[in-house]
């Protein structure tokens, strides 16, 4: 398009006023929706300690992030966490800005405000807009990389290439998923620089790769700050050996998480591709019209652009997917969804093209692509605000505050899952909240920097290894510590280890356990005894309970905004379920129990437990109709959660763990129907126990006890295989011998 001056100049004031208008909107919009103190976002809490302490973070390190994170909060207003929340802000803001830059320049201002809005909406770059992680500023990065190759594209410059060099070196101490861009760029300058290096290309080739490899040295931060000992000191890169593993990420290998090898290669593959496109349709809606009509634009009109472009998308996200082959469950896609931010960025070029390409071609229908960016846009801001608002969101500084209040002085917490266990090292590190009690980070405990550092900083701590080590371990963990010996909900523990809850955590090895639980029954008629459902252990030290109102959940009662908090929720849950069991046969405080069972299926809902142990609760009372309904519901949760196990494609050890206790709840379901005189719906019930697990013993013993007196060849038989299946089943194995022996004195 032709421009003559005056048309030029308004050009230009349309261009500056829309770049104003995104610039205070999404500054007043960013700064609105952030979290008030430490977000609960994966790593958020580590980052966040790292930069207050200029410690060296998991690997590859971070440098950058970190470096710039905590001089940015030197300057910030607000408490440590929401200034960090402000520094992800600002790269995002500065990501939008710089995105809509290079967009403006290639197309009208008003499709690259179009494209940069529907970014800005886009919920995953929301989230990561305002929290402690470095995902905002790869963005940005990335977006500074594609600005500078179009540019250079456009019109070559040597400067130009050298920034770029530079800036790429620099960007990959960000994030090394930021390489996913060099190939585009790369298309892009390439022709420039055929024809303007012709004769010099070794020249001009040492320069740009001395130039990277000056921005790449920042990772020397890493080995100069693991000398001096800080208190965050992953993998200690001060060793060379640990620094080149840290920077290759080498105890990974070739995957995004260590979930992703219990899988073959690319098994995965199409499971994460279908979740991409749902999070493609749930952010930009009608906008992906737009985004096909500018794929064919750029690929009959724009060759090269097109050829750049579509390797960016296609190497940061089919390539990519396929590479990470993470397991397409609500944790596995929570860590994978901030790497769609990249393959995002090729999205909306193709759509800020094809908005231009309509809007040029076809001026009549102009009025209808604006109402379709517009209202791609809307939808976008409907669907997202709500989750993406965080002004309210305290999870993470409430969660770390109730579980270090649950331990008494100079106790010994263990946690495993990394927003809990990061939660907690903030809420010790910046927040300075009880720094007498010792956290031990489980899947570290055995690691030599990990125990190095804890040797230096609590050197009165004796640590054993709590992640693959056995029951030994633990008990002698516990024997080397006085203060008493505590754990999160999400940590490990191996079976044998005795557990009472205490609170938001568990008591480990503690004297206050009650007495294994006593056989309680009910017998039908002549036939044999059979277990009652409620066979909790009787409540004892009563005083080791925190009540209620001790929890500070203050955002209870609202919606969860992503995985991470909810994962927040689902501990107290677990907590008030816990508890609930352990106070369960106590008719003093039975009631209590089941008040903490019905807050727990507030919190969580997909929790059966919690309707498991409430119908224990109504069958001590003596009402099976309630006892059923809630044995019934605990069954149907089990039931959808198998459903989901397979399309999570779940390890097969989860699975069958789910398959067993959601045949136990059955079980129960049985036993109540039974008590209300529904024999048929009892069977049915004991059925779907053997079809969940058909290893059940008990539930052909229950089958049994039904046909007592109606049917002894079926009682016979059901006994058989109650015993083959459980040769120690005592009452079993009575019932059956005095079968034999009643049918062989009437021979």
């Amino acid at each position: 398009m032709e421009f003559t001056p005056a048309l030029k100049q308004t050009s230009y004031r349309l261009k500056f006023a829309c770049g104003a208008f995104l610039f205070v909107f999404f500054t007043l919009l960013y700064i609105y929706c952030l979290p008030p103190g430490l977000a609960p976002y994966r790593d958020a809490g580590e980052m966040a300690c790292d930069a207050y302490s200029l410690g060296v973070p998991h690997q590859p390190g971070y440098p950058l992030y970190a470096l710039s994170a905590r001089v940015f909060t030197m300057i910030a207003p607000g408490n440590f966490a929401w200034a960090m929340n402000l520094f992800s802000a600002a790269a995002g803001l500065g990501a939008i800005m710089v995105f809509y830059g290079f967009l403006s320049a290639l197309f009208s201002p008003l499709s690259a405000v179009a494209a940069s809005v529907l970014l800005g909406f886009n919920f995953t770059f929301w989230t990561v807009a305002g929290v402690s992680e470095m995902y905002a500023l790869n963005t940005l990065l990335a977006c500074l990389l594609l600005y500078l190759a179009f540019d250079i594209e456009r019109e070559y410059a040597k400067q130009k290439c050298f920034l770029l060099a530079f800036l790429a070196g620099f960007s990959m101490t960000n994030r090394m998923d930021i390489v996913f861009v060099f190939p585009a760029a790369a298309i892009l300058i390439f022709p420039a620089l055929k024809n303007a290096w012709r004769g010099a290309w070794a020249a001009n080739l040492l320069k740009v790769s001395g130039l990277f490899a000056l921005g790449f040295s920042l990772y020397l931060y890493l080995p100069v700050r693991s000398a001096s000992n800080p208190l965050f000191d992953w993998s200690h890169p001060a060793d060379l050996a640990s620094f080149f593993s840290v920077v290759t990420r080498k105890s990974y290998g070739s995957t995004l998480d260590l979930i992703s090898r219990n899988y073959f290669m690319g098994e995965l593959f199409l499971p994460n591709l279908k979740y991409y496109a749902l999070h493609l349709l749930a952010n930009f809606n009608l906008a992906l019209l737009a985004a096909c009509a500018g794929l064919c634009v750029e690929f009959y009109f724009h060759k090269k652009r097109f050829l750049a472009v579509a390797a960016l998308f296609v190497l940061a996200g089919p390539v990519f997917l396929f590479m990470g082959n993470m397991p397409p469950n609500p944790h596995a896609l929570a860590i994978v969804e901030p790497y769609y931010l990249l393959p995002d960025l090729a999205v909306l070029f193709w759509t800020a093209s094809g908005l231009f390409y309509m809007g040029e071609r076809f001026r009549r229908f102009l009025p209808l692509v604006v109402m379709t960016a517009a209202g791609a846009a809307l939808w976008a801001f409907y669907l997202n605000f709500p989750r993406a608002d965080r002004r309210d969101l305290f999870a993470a500084g409430d969660y770390a505050s109730d579980a270090l209040r649950s331990v008494p002085p100079g106790g010994v917490l263990v946690a495993k899952k990394d927003v809990q266990l990061f939660s907690l090292w903030y809420a010790q590190t910046v927040e300075k909240i009880r720094p007498d009690v010792s956290v031990v980070a489980q899947g570290l405990s055995a690691s030599p920097w990990y125990r190095n550092t804890k040797r230096l900083y609590s050197p009165g701590l004796a640590l054993y290894n709590l992640h693959s080590g056995g029951e030994s371990e633990w008990r002698a963990f516990a024997a080397a510590n006085s203060g008493g010996l505590y754990a999160t909900l999400d940590a490990e523990l191996p079976a044998k280890v005795p557990a009472v809850p205490a609170g938001l955590v568990s008591a480990l090895y503690t004297s206050f356990f009650a007495p294994p639980p006593k056989a309680d029954g009910a017998s039908k008629g002549h036939g044999p005894v059979k277990l009652s459902v409620s066979e909790a252990a009787p409540a004892v030290a009563a005083d080791i309970f925190y009540p209620l109102p001790f929890y500070n959940f203050r955002f209870f009662g609202g919606s969860y905004h992503d995985f991470f908090d909810r994962d927040l929720g689902a501990s107290y849950a677990q907590a008030l379920v816990a508890r609930a069991a352990f106070l369960n046969t106590s008719s003093s405080q039975d009631t209590e129990a089941l008040k903490g069972l019905e807050l727990s299926a507030r919190l969580d809902p997909d929790i059966p437990d919690a309707r498991l142990y409430a119908g224990f609760y109504y069958s001590s009372k003596g009402d099976w109709r309630r006892a059923g309904e809630n044995f019934r519901a605990s069954a149907e949760i089990y039931a959808r959660l198998l459903e989901l196990s397979s399309e999570y494609h779940s390890l097969d050890s989860l699975k069958s763990g789910l398959a067993a206790s959601s045949a136990y709840a059955w079980l129960n379901y049985g036993v109540a129907l039974e008590k209300t005189g529904s024999s048929t719906e009892a069977e049915a019930a004991y059925i779907k126990a053997l079809e969940a697990n058909p290893g059940f013993a008990q539930a052909h013993y229950n089958m049994a006890v039904l046909y007592w007196n109606k049917d002894p060849k079926r009682v016979y038989s059901e006994l058989v295989e109650t015993l083959k299946i459980d040769p120690s089943h005592k009452e079993a194995a009575y019932y059956l011998k005095r079968m034999r022996q009643e049918a062989k004195s009437n021979q």
